[in-house]
């Protein structure tokens, strides 16, 4: 008779035939199993007062509780080794399977999860981003929405995901429909300039080409941001934030903003996490990803930045910039560290 396992309201279905009189093979050939196994439970039944099965040894461990207390300090040294890298490191003298290292990390909590990239911050970058930010931790939103924010992104043509995966059977890598084609570069791109402040958002403005500081001033200041600042009056003129990049530190840029009477917002390198209109360069991007049917040539994109930076709302600027007061307390609580932003 095949062997089959008990349910548990099987076992206590046979406790009760068993105490209403039931024999053990009556009870056997009444559900199909042999008498052994009734008189089994019952005796269990009868010493424990219970019908589970016993907790079972299984199959003993190969490393022991101070191996695994050494396995979880490479971890923290070594957070990006592969669990084959870790099982060479961990015991190099002991024959150990990758699947033993990853039930180590399972029952540690750990699992491979989306690599978080930042820019690398020196220390000389973490004092000026703690020092910018503790000067400006009291500033209240009527200071903050003076601020008009500027930056300029790339955006490719075909996105490539590194991390992307496909289903599949074995030996099939090569079938047309598993193959995902690329094209080199992604296809081309578009660079685009942004600006936007709490209570207003400027044009969009495409960039050809490389930007160099010539072209800063001819596309960008002087049709957009100057012609901007000079409708406002001096005493509520704005305040122009932009990054350290090159073309915006050449001594023409800087000539040009003081005699136009655009004040700058001094700026810590390597603080993309303080500039709010990154989160809006990251809208841009997963919008276009998401276009039915999916844009084909360099035009096509161009139009589709320009059409979906149109339909970025105020309300959407405005839980950015409002949370300003966030960003700056959260990098003065990383020492000018990373945050989440």
């Amino acid at each position: 008779m095949a062997r089959r396992r008990l349910s548990e309201a099987i076992r206590w279905q046979i406790i009760g035939m068993h105490a209403t009189g039931a024999s053990f093979k009556a009870i056997g050939r009444q559900l199909g199993y042999h008498y052994t196994v009734i008189s089994g439970l019952v005796r269990k039944h009868r010493q424990t007062g219970a019908v589970k099965d016993r907790p079972q040894s299984g199959r003993p461990r190969v490393t022991s509780e101070r191996e695994d207390r050494a396995f979880l300090r490479i971890i923290r040294r070594e957070p990006f080794s592969t669990s084959t890298v870790l099982k060479r490191v961990w015991l190099p003298n002991r024959h150990l399977s990758t699947r033993t290292v990853r039930n180590r990390l399972k029952a540690a909590g750990m699992a491979a999860r989306r690599v978080i990239k930042r820019p690398r911050l020196t220390d000389d970058h973490k004092r000026r981003r703690l020092a910018w930010c503790l000067a400006r931790q009291r500033w209240n939103l009527r200071t903050w929405r003076r601020i008009h924010w500027s930056d300029e992104s790339r955006f490719l043509l075909r996105v490539t995901d590194g991390r992307l995966r496909v289903w599949r059977h074995r030996n099939t890598a090569y079938t047309p429909r598993n193959i995902r084609q690329t094209v080199p570069f992604g296809g081309g791109s578009v660079m685009v300039w942004g600006c936007i402040s709490h209570d207003c958002k400027l044009d969009l403005v495409t960039v050809r080409g490389n930007l160099t500081g010539d072209q800063y001033m001819r596309h960008v200041l002087e049709p957009v941001v100057v012609t901007h600042f000079d409708n406002h009056p001096l005493a509520t003129r704005p305040v122009y934030m932009d990054d350290n990049a090159r073309p915006r530190r050449s001594r023409a840029v800087v000539d040009y903003l003081q005699n136009n009477a655009v004040t700058t917002l001094p700026w810590p390198a390597m603080s993309p996490d303080l500039n709010p209109l990154e989160h809006v360069w990251d809208i841009l991007g997963r919008r276009i990803q998401a276009l039915q049917p999916p844009v084909q040539t360099l035009r096509e994109l161009e139009a589709a930045l320009h059409r979906e930076w149109l339909q970025v709302t105020r309300e959407q600027i405005r839980r950015l910039t409002g949370g300003m007061r966030r960003r700056v307390d959260a990098v003065i609580r990383a020492r000018g560290g990373f945050t989440r932003y």
